[in-house]
């Protein structure tokens, strides 16, 4: 587990790289809100109860979409947003159909606590999109290497936690129902190319896009 400092200084450096970014082109705006519009309808769920959460930097472009991010930025006029924590979402029970929380697990605090959330704030039968970047085991086993050389702080700061396809799934099943999993070496969502750099082939990196459903208690 990080500790909170190491999160903090995490989420500095992340809002100075928001900062830096300028305006998502349109056209990548309008894909995403296709695609997240597209999954959405063909799981029969309504934009009027979904919530997205670490959505501050590029909105689905959605109407009626809720999104939370403790890094909330200026969001299209109409937006429903909050700036807020996904370990501590401020929402009742059961209050969306859907959640969505596209690369996003990687940078929260604590991982199990943001998926608790999730599954608290939707109704029973509904659905989270996930998505999140994982590695190779002997990647991470590199990369542990590494920090205990040179530190953590000289280690991807922006991502306070790596996840394996597995223990990425091996955390989503502690709190839902798996329904669909999807490994892919493009991000759908921005028209990526493949991961061609010897960089990203040398950590076995790809993006796994999960559709959970909260487990019944």
């Amino acid at each position: 587990m990080i500790t909170r400092v190491r999160w903090k200084e995490a989420q500095a450096r992340e809002r100075d790289a928001w900062r830096r970014i300028p305006a998502a082109p349109t056209g990548y705006l309008e894909r995403r809100g296709e695609f997240l519009g597209a999954w959405l309808r063909l799981h029969g769920a309504t934009t009027r109860r979904v919530l997205e959460i670490g959505g501050a930097g590029l909105p689905a472009l959605l109407d009626g979409v809720h999104s939370v991010d403790p890094l909330m930025r200026q969001h299209p006029k109409g937006r429903r947003a909050v700036a807020a924590r996904a370990e501590e979402l401020p929402y009742p029970h059961g209050a969306f159909d859907a959640a969505l929380a596209l690369n996003v697990l990687d940078h929260v605090e604590d991982p199990a606590r943001c998926l608790a959330e999730a599954s608290r704030v939707l109704r029973p039968g509904g659905l989270l999109l996930l998505s999140c970047n994982v590695y190779s085991r002997a990647w991470l086993l590199l990369r542990a290497a590494r920090v205990a050389l040179l530190g953590e702080r000289n280690n991807d700061i922006l991502h306070p936690h790596h996840f394996t396809a597995r223990s990425l799934l091996s955390l989503a099943r502690r709190r839902f129902e798996v329904l669909e999993a999807s490994l892919r070496v493009v991000d759908p969502l921005a028209g990526e190319r493949p991961f061609e750099t010897s960089r990203s082939l040398l950590k076995g990196e790809a993006r796994l896009y999960l559709c959970l459903r909260p487990c019944s208690s």
